[in-house]
C-alpha cells in the first residue's frame, strides 16, 4: 500500500473535520510525488541530469533554461537562471522539457 492511500484511510476515520484536511492535504502532497517518482523521473534521467538533492527535491540540468530545481509535492519549478517559479511544474516541464 502507497503511503498516499494510507493517508486517504487515516484521514477517512478522523472524526475532526481540520484534522481530516490536514491529513488529505498530506494525502494529496504524497501523491503528487508518488506520481512523478513512479512516471516521469525515468523519463526525464534518460535525457537530461537529473538527481535527487534532498527528500522532496529534484535539480535537473537543461541547455536551455539552466537548473531548475522540481519539488513534487508542491508541484513547482524553480528556474534559477531567472529566479522565476513556474506552477503547475509538472505541466510546464512536459511542455517545455520533454
Amino acid at each position: 500500500m502507497k503511503k498516499s492511500q494510507s493517508l486517504e484511510i487515516e484521514a477517512s476515520n478522523t472524526e475532526n473535520d481540520l484534522a481530516a484536511l490536514g491529513v488529505y492535504t498530506k494525502a494529496m502532497r504524497e501523491k503528487r510525488s508518488e506520481n512523478f517518482e513512479e512516471y516521469w523521473l525515468d523519463k526525464l534521467k534518460k535525457d537530461y541530469k537529473c538527481e535527487e538533492v534532498s527528500e522532496g527535491k529534484f535539480t535537473i540540468s537543461d541547455t536551455k533554461f539552466g537548473t531548475l530545481d522540481f519539488f513534487p509535492k508542491a508541484n513547482k519549478v524553480l528556474i534559477r537562471k531567472q529566479a522565476k517559479w513556474m506552477k503547475p511544474g509538472l505541466k510546464w516541464m512536459v511542455n517545455n522539457i520533454l
